[in-house]
């Protein structure tokens, strides 16, 4: 009898029969679904690791961002602050500047008046002195005359 088991067993590897190949048809199906679990499973995974890295990432970045956004704002408030100072210093600049203007213009208008007042007595004066020269040349007129012709 064990040649005829030999012979069996040499027969079933052989032409296998209805029976083991719906057990080959089971497994492979099994293998396969088995196959296809652990795929979606790696896949299922790498999306989950995927989507938790793209989640740190975004994190990160929003943070960066909001810090640059921060920084940003501290800057340009600094800026602000520092430009209505310098406008501010500008401002009294020029409002001084403008005072001394007017106090310069106020002594040139009584510096003018001052010169025109002095004109006017130096004009008084030198009609007085043509008055008194006339006079006298008149004085000397009259003398010679008088002296020419002694009455």
């Amino acid at each position: 009898m064990p040649q005829g088991r030999s012979e069996n067993s040499k027969y079933s590897q052989q032409a296998p029969s209805s029976d083991d190949a719906g057990i080959m048809t089971v497994v492979a199906q099994q293998m396969q679904n088995s196959w296809e679990k652990k795929r979606k499973e790696k896949e299922a995974k790498y999306f989950q690791e995927a989507q938790a890295l793209l989640t740190k990432c975004i994190a990160q970045r929003t943070e960066e961002f909001t810090e640059a956004a921060e920084e940003l704002d501290d800057k340009y408030e600094k800026f602000v602050l520092e430009y209505a100072s310098v406008e501010d210093e500008i401002r009294n600049l020029w409002t001084q500047l403008l005072k001394e203007q007017q106090k310069l213009l106020l002594l040139a208008e009584q510096k003018h008046q001052g010169v025109r007042e002095g004109e006017k007595e130096r004009e008084r004066g030198q009609v007085q002195g043509m008055a008194i020269a006339k006079k006298a040349m008149e004085d000397c007129s009259r003398l010679v005359t008088t002296l020419r012709h002694p009455e």
